[in-house]
């Protein structure tokens, strides 16, 4: 897979979101070529998949602790993007075998970059079936963090790296979360849920995902995650394209 690849830096969530649509509306005009745009969040913030309501979660709590929230433009469930970075790619498709196929490469190439930071990752092997998981009226179906899928990179079975995918007029936009640090757990704080709810959601989150600080047993910082990325596709002939000032405007 070739792509051009830019690092754009901390953006609000609306930010993002906008880049990402104006980067997928880019690509399928021809205007720009396939590309993977690697950010972060600033402030922290809960992205929700499109169809998911942001009545799930709490936002006098979200006010409080200064949480942003916005809806991303593809499915899955719930994310607090803290102490990570997130990926979106954007890839012309012409049928949804080729954008399976997006999807298992895009994984394949974050694994490989960032086995250079730890060497135990692995690739999720097996189909997980997220019908019920998704279909979850309760806390639990709620977050992104709670279950893995065919391809997702883990670390002893959990979780490291979660996306999520839609086709959008002949055009993948393809987002993911690269967990660096466990900030991410606080989102078992901010979904409504009674305290026995909220204690098991913490729970499956933590026994579901894990991140590269931990994996590694030292620091990994999102510097080390967005230099790790932009080193392997380099060395592996993808197109670099790196914006002025950290920003891809």
């Amino acid at each position: 897979m070739t792509f051009e690849i830019i690092n754009s830096g901390p953006a609000t969530g609306a930010e993002n979101m906008q880049r990402d649509l104006t980067l997928c509306a880019d690509v399928r005009s021809g205007a720009i070529p396939a590309t993977l745009r690697l950010y972060t969040w600033q402030p922290w913030c809960v992205s929700l998949g499109k169809h998911q309501s942001a009545d799930t979660m709490d936002q006098l709590l979200l006010r409080e602790r200064g949480y942003d929230i916005v809806h991303r433009p593809t499915g899955g469930r719930a994310v607090l993007h803290a102490d990570e970075v997130t990926y979106c790619i954007c890839v012309p498709v012409g049928d949804a075998l080729e954008a399976r196929r997006v999807y298992h490469d895009v994984h394949m190439i974050i694994f490989k970059a960032l086995s250079g930071l730890t060497e135990h990752l692995s690739v999720a092997g097996l189909d997980a079936d997220l019908r019920a998981h998704y279909a979850s009226s309760g806390p639990l179906g709620q977050a992104c963090f709670s279950s893995h899928a065919r391809t997702e990179i883990l670390s002893s079975g959990r979780k490291v790296v979660g996306s999520a995918q839609r086709v959008l007029d002949g055009v993948v936009l393809q987002h993911g979360s690269i967990l660096c640090g466990n900030g991410h757990e606080q989102l078992a704080d901010i979904i409504i849920a009674d305290e026995d709810q909220r204690e098991k959601l913490r729970s499956s989150i933590m026994a579901s995902s894990t991140t590269l600080s931990q994996v590694a047993s030292r620091q990994i910082t999102t510097d080390d995650v967005v230099t790790a990325i932009m080193a392997w596709t380099a060395a592996n002939g993808t197109l670099i394209s790196t914006p002025v000032n950290g920003s891809d405007n």
